[in-house]
């Protein structure tokens, strides 16, 4: 019977090779769509799990309160925060690590042309690092590759960049790596090469050298062995813990916080109180967004949207399937009443049906898995991360295959079999085929929720679409256009030789006929402002609140057309000397200029408690330890995205300590501005002033715009699948238009023979299915609202969701809608009324 069984369906889909292959074409487009997006959810919810210690392992992250109320959330913690706890809860804490960033440059010291490469993941650590995180070393001793001064693990891919691809024959243990960096320069010993760290860890590194390595530091004559270690204001270290099992984390949380407010009692004057928290390591990538993040992290919501994409996908795939059956049903219903006249049972015939669905779906996630295959390195590259690649192919992804599988073949099966094996043989050998209201309606609202779906998806990409493009093109308050930006050298001998050649190099690239200004600064927008303090007013220190402080030279108001509100600009030749300061004992910070004047913008002003940006101007802060004098104020403007409001920002001026220095090629007639010159003319002078540091360079709207990438991306995403959700929709819509036009074929044949014209028999034809579109969109429209403003709550600025954008798309549905039903209707009207009444 089995065999009987293959050969049938087998038979019927050569028979009808068109109509088997849109069958299995639109059931294998939703699958793979389905599993693009839960390979890319489950990578997202895997991030740090393979941690051997991940459920026991905790970040700790420091809250920083004003009076009682929640200020600050820094990811980075007082270096005594990982003692302190594992002294004082030995039976807790099992063990940590600290990690401070530096940035640098490093080369080779074995060879004569060296080159230099200027290196982002470096971190100093403890030598419990490799004892704590579960990363595998290829090469040296895990217990002591960290324990000595001026020790260095390096990552395979850092191997290969340095000692090249044979990196193993050559063995770089022992050799030499020099580091050069703004806290000094020093040579390092290279104890370990580690693996290179798995696409879902939120740390990635490439150099980890020994935390003792700190402690000989000589930056500005300061010894920074203190800082590194003792320190309860120092707050620049990553901490890890590995709690022991069974403990709970927040009972350690509160029974730290009476150490922490007795080593932190000291600004308690100032109203600022301190508090440990411990994020769970598995939550770091999705559920945390504080100051201070090692990387960007996700967004949980995201992750739980596309999981709903992904569903949605599936059922409508499965729907259409539905819908497409239903039709070859009716078709062989003639089949199926002779099979009943010969006495087979409806269980036969069920069991016939669920094998050839069984077979079609078969079918269907071979083709899925293969699509899946060859789309998985474009949709890596679409959203921007390399994942594991056998996560759905083995473990748990076999069974979400065979549970999609299974439950697929079952509850798109059902149905249409359920329609084959219920015909009444008699009527349907006379040619009159059965079919129920309640068969109807629920065809008809699987169609209805189809289209609703795909109208949600069509508003919400508009919606996010208009948004991208008001943040894209909303008038900043700052002039990012034609600003190319230069990255400073990271390493200099003395502060002294750091600002002559930072001058030197300013002056330089301001002999250009295409330079209009140039600028050097800590900071430029769209870069996060790390030089934070808490200011206030002279006299005042239980008012002092958290501030971004950012240090510019003379030129930078000028170069970013930052407008004055009250005041005056920084100015070389009007220098607010030492003496005009009030030193109420309290001293002026010295940053490299006799000048003590400071600019601050609107936001600030209001933060200090001035009424007006008038009545600031003179006025003394306290900042930095000393006191400086508001000269200027500036208007607000958007330093970083629209996601974030207007932030407190104080200027002052340090141009020996530079991160960037920013040119502004406007020219002022209008004429075109070659850029490839001046980049080519910045370089040359570069190379003369620092000979041994790589030249890089950006400019500032691409980096400005790349704060959006991830709102871009979500809108590419919802694009694609929003065009798979039509594509099937349609398909759904196309059977259940071919089902009704089958119906209705005696009925069109009897009204074209009594004088109805093509255009009435369409109108009647298609007017059924323009109702289940509309009726789809009026219930699409209030969920589809919900849904964008619960998305543009992300925004400080935001779009207003207006009509247009929850009526075009719907626009968009009933246009496709109607060229999807066209077909059928028009070929129907047109066809000659003999052929559906000769058997009458």
């Amino acid at each position: 019977m089995l065999k009987n069984y293959l050969i049938i369906a087998y038979r019927n889909l050569l028979k009808n090779k068109v109509f088997s292959l849109i069958n299995i074409l639109g059931l294998a487009i939703g699958m793979a769509a389905c599993l693009l997006v839960l390979q890319y959810v489950n990578f997202e919810l895997s991030y740090d799990n393979f941690h051997d210690k991940s459920k026991r392992m905790y970040r700790a992250a420091l809250y920083q309160y004003k009076e009682g109320t929640l200020d600050v959330k820094s990811a980075l913690t007082f270096p005594t925060i990982g003692r302190e706890l594992q002294e004082n809860f030995p039976e807790t804490v099992a063990s940590f690590v600290r990690m401070h960033h530096q940035s640098g440059v490093f080369s080779r010291t074995d060879t004569d042309q060296a080159e230099y490469f200027d290196e982002e993941r470096v971190y100093y650590v403890d030598n419990s690092f490799f004892e704590v995180f579960s990363f595998p070393l290829l090469m040296g001793n895990v217990k002591q590759a960290l324990t000595n001064p001026n020790a260095v693990v390096i990552t395979r891919s850092a191997a290969e960049k340095y000692f090249g691809e044979d990196w193993r024959e050559v063995n770089p243990i022992g050799k030499t790596l020099r580091e050069r960096s703004r806290s000094g320069g020093t040579d390092l010993s290279i104890t370990g090469v580690a693996d290179n760290p798995p696409g879902n860890s939120h740390l990635k590194f490439d150099f980890l050298i020994s935390y003792t390595t700190m402690y000989a530091w000589q930056s500005v004559g300061a010894d920074y062995r203190y800082d590194t270690e003792e320190s309860w204001y120092w707050d620049e270290v990553y901490t890890y813990l590995v709690l022991k099992a069974g403990q709970d984390p927040q009972q350690l949380e509160e029974a730290f916080a009476p150490i922490v407010n007795q080593r932190t009692r000291t600004r308690d004057e100032q109203g600022f109180t301190f508090r440990t928290v411990l994020q769970p390591l598995k939550e770091i990538h999705l559920h945390s967004a504080l100051m201070d993040e090692m990387e960007v992290g996700g967004n949980i919501r995201t992750v739980y949207i596309l999981f709903i994409v992904a569903v949605c996908i599936l059922i409508i795939a499965w729907v259409n399937f539905v819908n497409l059956s239903v039709i070859k049903a009716i078709e062989r219903g003639k089949e199926m009443g002779l099979r009943k006249v010969l006495g087979a049972k409806r269980i036969q015939l069920v069991k016939q049906h669920l094998l050839e669905s069984a077979l079609l779906n078969g079918l269907g996630i071979l083709v899925a898995f293969t699509l899946f295959q060859l789309s998985l390195p474009y949709f890596e590259h679409f959203v921007g991360i390399t994942m594991d690649h056998t996560s759905l192919t083995q473990g748990i992804g076999i069974v979400v295959t065979g549970v999609l599988l299974v439950a697929g073949t079952i509850l798109s099966s059902l149905y249409p079999a359920a329609v084959l094996s219920a015909f009444h043989p008699a009527r349907v050998l006379r040619g009159k085929l059965t079919h129920s209201r309640q068969g109807s309606q629920l065809r008809q609202g699987l169609v209805v929720f189809q289209f609703a779906a795909a109208t949600v998806f069509i508003i919400i990409v508009f919606v996010v679409s208009q948004q991208l493009s008001f943040m894209r093109n909303y008038e900043l308050g700052v002039n990012i256009d034609q600003k190319l930006v230069i990255e400073a050298p990271m390493f200099a001998n003395s502060v002294e030789e750091a600002r002559a050649n930072a001058l030197a190099y300013k002056t330089a690239l301001k002999r250009h006929s295409s330079v209009q200004h140039a600028t050097l600064s800590r900071n430029v927008p769209a870069t996060e402002i790390r030089g934070n303090n808490y200011v206030r007013q002279l006299g005042k220190p239980e008012e002092a609140k958290f501030y971004h402080v950012m240090g510019v030279d003379y030129d930078y108001m000028a170069t970013f057309g930052l407008q004055l509100v009250a005041g005056r600009f920084f100015d070389e030749a009007q220098p607010l000397s030492n003496a005009k300061i009030v030193q109420n004992n309290e001293n002026a910070p010295d940053f490299g200029t006799n000048d003590h004047s400071v600019m601050v913008n609107e936001t600030a002003i209001n933060k200090l408690g001035f009424s007006s940006a008038e009545e600031a101007i003179d006025q003394q802060i306290f900042v930095f330890g000393g006191v400086k004098q508001i000269v200027g104020v500036v208007k607000d403007y958007h330093h970083k995205s629209l996601k974030s409001s207007f932030e407190p920002i104080i200027f002052y001026l340090q141009p020996s300590d530079w991160e960037f220095i920013t040119l502004d090629i406007t020219l002022a007639d209008g004429s075109s501005v070659q850029v490839d010159e001046i980049i080519t003319y910045a370089k040359q002078q570069w190379e003369q002033i620092y000979p041994d540091e790589p030249f890089h360079y950006f400019f500032l709207d691409d980096l400005f715009n790349q704060q959006y990438q991830a709102d871009q991306r979500f809108h590419l995403l919802f694009n694609l699948f929003s065009g798979l959700i039509i594509f099937i929709s349609c398909m759904g819509l196309f059977g259940l238009s071919s089902y009704s036009t089958i119906q209705k074929t005696k009925e069109i044949g009897v009204r074209k023979v009594l004088g109805a014209s093509v255009q009435s028999i369409v109108a009647l034809l298609s007017r059924e299915f323009i109702r289940l579109v509309l009726l789809s969109s009026i219930l699409a429209l209030p969920f589809a609202y919900w849904a964008a403003q619960h998305w543009l709550k992300n925004y400080a600025l935001r779009i207003d969701v207006s009509w247009w954008l929850l009526l075009s798309p719907i626009a968009i549905v009933l246009f496709i809608a109607l060229l999807t039903i066209s077909f059928q209707t028009i070929k129907a009207a047109l066809a000659n009324p003999v052929d559906a009444l000769k058997y009458e």
